[in-house]
């Protein structure tokens, strides 16, 4: 059987892949996106039914977790999401060399960027909060193991973006047909590793959503992420409509945003939150408000120079509350439950995205500062939300 740190690196290595590849995609989804006839609107959609697969198997995956490991959890994951990348990449290529009806683009991506790859995609940060919750103890440590997660979410944030924007020059399509490669890779690799030792775990009722303990963890990230899901899906759109840029131009502006995003996230998750006082609800509280100063900072930025500031501010912030969220809701159930806490807190954050993406596209439809301000103010309610509810947890 593989060692405790072993499992822990391969669960950390397959997310930062998956993370990565799908981060690839975010410097041409906007170009790609109007290249093959489809709108703001359109790829709104598609992204909102993946995270509506987050939502609704998330909590499955939890209980597949219990029942079948974490490893087995894993690849089954790996292979669907490589199934739906393959897809998106083959159905992308297809709709760029010849006329499609729209009808038949959007199906064709809903099904596999959408549902495929997002059921797919929902594995992965279930099994890894489930494996990482149950391997360590307290608050300073349980958040230093959720920084780590959150810290290969933020190296992906860089390593992706950077990638996709580097094989755009290459060819628009390149980042896409890259995405299925790195997957796969990794399905094979975690395939061939032997699985680590499965947790006996006593049966317990099933944890409900309105769980009081957990209750206020998910409400203030909740709130929290659906502002970050505004901005995130109309990032590309703002910046090739404000700074007046070409498709090519706004692949690489977006992969230099994505670096500096990464950064920050990567950085403030290793190494600043588990140095901060007062635990989870601390890093939730100033986390949140960090954010909503970022937000504030990005809706006057009219040049690159203050855009790529605002947003590094606005990722040091979600830096800080991400581990508190992930460790502090971890805490306060028992042992047995942490699969299925991982499950509902895999699923909050993707119900934010099924409602995020379309209203972030209509909101910047109307306004291109809607979703801007919309983002800044609920990250203001979620650092009300974490300080009125969240109750303190021992170190």
């Amino acid at each position: 059987m593989p060692s405790t740190r072993t499992t822990t690196t391969t669960l950390l290595v397959s997310a930062l892949v998956v993370y990565s590849a799908q981060g690839m995609l975010v410097p041409v989804l906007a170009p790609v996106t109007r290249l093959v006839g489809l709108g703001e609107v359109d790829l709104g959609a598609v992204m909102t039914l993946s995270a509506a697969m987050l939502v609704l198997t998330g909590p499955w995956w939890g209980r597949e977790v219990d029942r079948v490991g974490v490893h087995a959890v894993l690849v089954r994951g790996l292979l669907v999401a490589t199934i739906g990348a393959a897809g998106f990449a083959v159905m992308t290529e297809v709709a760029v060399r010849q006329e499609l009806p729209r009808w038949l683009v959007l199906s064709a991506f809903a099904l596999t960027r959408g549902v495929l790859y997002g059921v797919g995609f929902a594995a992965v940060p279930v099994a890894a909060l489930t494996y990482l919750a149950s391997t360590s103890d307290g608050a300073t440590a349980r958040t230093q193991a959720m920084g780590a997660f959150g810290a290969v979410q933020g190296i992906s944030l860089v390593v992706g973006p950077a990638i996709g924007g580097l094989a755009a020059i290459g060819g628009l399509l390149l980042p896409v047909h890259l995405a299925p490669v790195l997957v796969g890779a990794t399905l094979v690799a975690v395939w061939l590793l032997p699985a680590p030792e499965r947790q006996e775990r006593p049966e317990r009722e099933r944890l409900g959503f309105g769980d009081p303990r957990v209750l206020p963890y998910l409400a203030a990230g909740a709130t929290l992420f659906l502002g970050l899901a505004l901005v995130e899906i109309i990032l590309g759109f703002l910046v090739q409509d404000r700074l007046g840029l070409t498709n090519s131009e706004t692949a690489g502006v977006v992969a230099v945003a994505g670096v500096a995003i990464g950064i920050g996230f990567a950085l403030t998750q290793a190494v600043v939150a588990p140095r901060v006082p007062g635990g989870p609800r601390a890093l939730i509280v100033i986390g949140s408000l960090v954010a909503a100063a970022g937000y504030a900072l990005a809706i006057v930025a009219t040049t690159l120079g203050v855009l790529l500031p605002a947003l590094m501010v606005i990722a040091a912030g979600l830096g800080l509350a991400v581990p508190g969220y992930n460790a502090g809701a971890t805490l306060v159930v028992e042992p047995s439950e942490h699969a299925a806490v991982a499950g509902q807190l895999s699923a909050t954050v993707g119900l934010t995205y099924v409602i995020g993406p379309v209203l972030g596209a209509g909101l910047y439809g109307l306004n291109d500062l809607a979703p801007i301000v919309g983002a800044a103010l609920l990250s203001v309610v979620a650092a009300v939300v974490a300080a009125a509810s969240v109750r303190p947890v021992a170190r």
